[in-house]
C-alpha cells in the first residue's frame, strides 16, 4: 500500500481519515463522497486505514489508494487492536491543517469540506461541527445543528452532546494538546478524544444550515454493562481532570451521567438477563454516583433520571427498577405537580415516601418552568406607555395571576413595578394545546408618576415581565420575543415631567430596543423645548 513519508511542504487544507473494519460494501460510497468534494482534491488528502478486516475491505482500500495516488494513502493495523489504534495511525500521517475522522459507512455531502474549512478559517475555530444526518433508522444528535454558529459556548449549548469524531479538528490544536485516541478503552475512545478537543478549543463553530455528514449505522461492539458504567466513570474523570469544580464542569459531567450512566443503568435494571452481571454493574454505578457525581451535575439531570440515581446511590435496586419501569412506560399517567410556597414539585414515584426519604429538592422543577411570552403592542400617549401581549407558563394554568411589569435601572438596580390587566383569550394555548385563556395582559406604565409620586428618575431602565401564576413567579425580558408587526422605529424623546432636582429642567424618556432586542427607556434631564403657540 502507499505509505509514503509525509513531507513538510505537502500541507493540505484538510485530511479525511477513513477507518474501515469489515465494511467493504460501504467503503466505495464513502470514498466516492470524498473524491467529489467541491473543495477540490488538490486541497485535501485521504488517509484510509484497514482495521484488521477479514472481508475485502483491504483490497478495496488498496485499489482506491492506487487510483487516487495523488491525494490518498492507505495503511493497515493488526487485528485485535481497538479502533483507537487505527485512528491513531491515521492521526500520525496527517498533513492537513484540519482533520476529520469518518467510518466507512459515513458519507460527506458534496460541499461539506468546503463549508467546514471556510467556517474554521473565518471564525478561527479549533473544532467545526458539520450538521449530521442519519442514513437510516439509527438516531444521531441534532439539537446542536439548528443554525450556523460562529462562536459556540460549550457550557451553554448542546454541542458537547455530539462526541463522535466526525468533526473538523484543527491539527495544531491536537498537537498542542497532545491529543490521541486512548487505546485502553473497550468503548468510547472517540468520546474521550472529541471531549478533549472540545475542552481545549479556543473556539467551536457550527455549520448547521445544511447536512455535512450522513452517518451510517454504527458498529455495535460486544461490551458488558460494566464496560458501559466504566465508560461513564472514565469520562467523568476526564472532565474533572481538565476543569475546576463549578458550573462548567457540572454541565459537561451531566451529559455523561445522563447518557452513558443513565442508559447503562436503565439497561441493567430493565433488560439484563444475567443477574450477576446486572448486580455487578449496578454496584459499580452506585459507587460512581457516590464518588464522582457532584450535586451540581445531578441537579441538571431530568428529574426521573435523578430520582433513579438517588435510589441507586442508596443501594435501593428494587425501587430503582420501579423508577426505570415508570420512565420506560409510554402509557404512564400524567405526572401531577404540587405548588408550595412558590416552588413547583413533580410528584414522581417516591415523592415524600417516608420509607425512602428522598429530599424534596430532588423533585423541585421550579427552575425548569418554561415561560411562553410575546410583546405584541407598545404605544405612547404622552408619558403613558401601554403594553399588550401574552405570557404564561407552559406547565402551569393561568389561575391566581400576579403578573407585573417591572422597570429596573441598569446601574443602581432601583425598580418600579406596575400591575397588569388580564384579558381573556380562549384561543391561547400552550405548546401541547392546553388552554391558557388568562395569559394575555395589558399594562399602562405611567412614567410621570412612580411609587414615590415623582417621575421616573434619570437612568437606563430595562423592562421585564414578572410572570406570576399559581403562586410561582419568574422574570423574563420584555422585547426580545415580540410580534413581527411591532413598530420598533426609533422615537423622539417624550417629556414625562419636571426634573424635581434641577429647576428649569424637564425629564424626557427615549424608548429603544437593545442589540439583543430588549425594550429599554433612557430617562435624562434637558432644557424644555419651546412650546408651539
Amino acid at each position: 500500500m502507499n505509505t509514503a513519508a509525509v513531507r513538510p511542504t505537502d500541507v493540505k487544507d484538510v485530511t479525511v481519515a477513513v477507518r474501515v473494519s469489515n465494511q467493504a460494501a460501504a467503503l466505495d460510497a464513502c470514498l466516492a463522497s470524498v473524491v467529489v468534494q467541491t473543495i477540490g482534491t488538490d486541497r485535501l488528502e485521504v488517509i484510509g486505514v484497514d482495521d484488521g478486516s477479514t472481508d475485502e475491505s483491504g483490497s478495496v482500500l488498496a485499489r482506491a489508494a492506487h487510483q487516487y495516488s495523488s491525494f490518498m494513502r492507505a495503511g493497515q493495523v493488526s487485528p485485535g487492536l481497538s479502533p483507537a489504534g487505527a485512528r491513531n495511525w491515521s492521526l500520525s500521517q496527517v498533513r492537513g491543517r484540519y482533520v476529520i475522522f469518518l467510518e466507512a459507512t459515513d458519507r460527506l455531502a458534496p460541499d461539506a469540506l468546503e463549508r467546514m474549512v471556510a467556517a474554521g478559517d473565518a471564525y478561527e475555530a479549533d473544532v467545526v461541527l458539520g450538521k449530521l444526518e442519519s442514513s437510516g433508522r439509527h438516531a444521531v444528535e441534532t439539537a446542536m445543528f439548528r443554525k450556523n454558529q460562529a462562536y459556540t459556548d460549550l457550557y451553554a449549548s448542546r454541542v458537547y452532546w455530539s462526541l463522535t469524531p466526525d468533526k473538523l479538528f484543527r491539527t495544531s490544536l491536537l498537537q498542542r494538546r497532545g491529543l490521541a485516541f486512548p487505546t485502553d478503552m473497550p468503548i468510547g475512545d472517540d468520546q474521550a478524544f472529541t471531549a478533549g478537543a472540545f475542552i481545549g478549543a479556543d473556539n467551536v463553530a457550527v455549520v448547521g444550515d445544511a447536512t455535512c455528514v450522513v452517518k451510517g449505522p454504527p458498529v455495535a461492539p460486544r461490551v458488558t454493562l460494566s464496560d458501559r458504567v466504566a465508560l461513564a466513570s472514565r469520562m467523568l474523570a476526564l472532565v474533572a481532570a481538565q476543569l475546576p469544580e463549578g458550573p462548567r464542569r457540572d454541565k459537561l459531567q451531566s451529559r455523561h451521567l445522563e447518557v452513558e450512566l443513565g442508559r447503562a443503568t436503565a439497561a441493567a435494571l430493565l433488560s439484563a438477563t444475567d443477574a450477576a452481571e446486572r448486580d455487578q454493574a449496578l454496584w459499580a454505578a452506585a459507587e460512581v454516583l457516590r464518588a464522582q457525581a457532584s450535586p451540581g451535575a445531578l441537579a441538571l439531570l431530568p428529574r426521573m433520571v435523578a430520582v433513579r440515581f438517588a435510589l441507586l446511590a442508596q443501594g435501593r435496586f428494587a425501587e430503582a427498577q420501579r423508577m426505570a419501569a415508570f420512565e420506560a412506560d409510554k402509557d404512564r399517567p400524567v405526572v401531577r405537580k404540587t405548588v408550595e410556597d412558590g416552588r413547583v414539585f413533580t410528584t414522581l414515584p417516591f415523592f415524600r415516601d417516608p420509607e425512602v426519604a428522598l429530599p424534596d429538592e430532588l423533585f423541585d422543577i421550579t427552575d425548569d418552568m418554561t415561560v411562553s411570552h410575546q410583546l405584541q403592542k407598545a404605544r405612547w400617549e404622552g408619558p403613558m406607555l401601554t403594553l399588550d401581549g401574552f405570557a404564561f407558563y407552559e406547565q402551569l394554568s393561568t389561575k391566581d395571576r400576579t403578573t407585573r411589569v417591572v422597570l429596573r435601572e441598569r446601574t443602581s438596580g432601583a425598580q418600579e413595578s406596575y400591575a397588569v390587566t388580564a384579558r381573556r383569550d380562549d384561543t391561547l394555548t400552550n405548546a401541547k394545546g392546553k388552554p391558557r385563556a388568562m395569559g394575555r395582559f395589558s399594562a399602562r406604565v405611567n412614567l410621570a408618576q412612580t411609587s414615590s409620586g415623582w417621575p421616573l428618575e434619570p437612568g437606563t431602565w430595562d423592562l421585564y415581565l414578572a410572570v406570576g401564576f399559581e403562586g410561582v413567579t419568574q422574570e423574563v425580558r420584555l422585547g426580545p420575543k415580540r410580534a413581527a408587526d411591532l413598530d420598533t422605529t426609533a422615537r423622539m424623546p417624550v417629556p414625562i415631567g419636571a426634573a424635581p432636582d434641577a429647576r428649569g429642567m424637564e425629564l424626557a424618556a427615549t424608548p429603544y430596543y437593545t442589540e439583543s432586542g430588549g425594550l429599554s427607556i433612557e430617562v435624562s434631564r434637558r432644557t424644555p423645548l419651546p412650546r408651539r403657540a
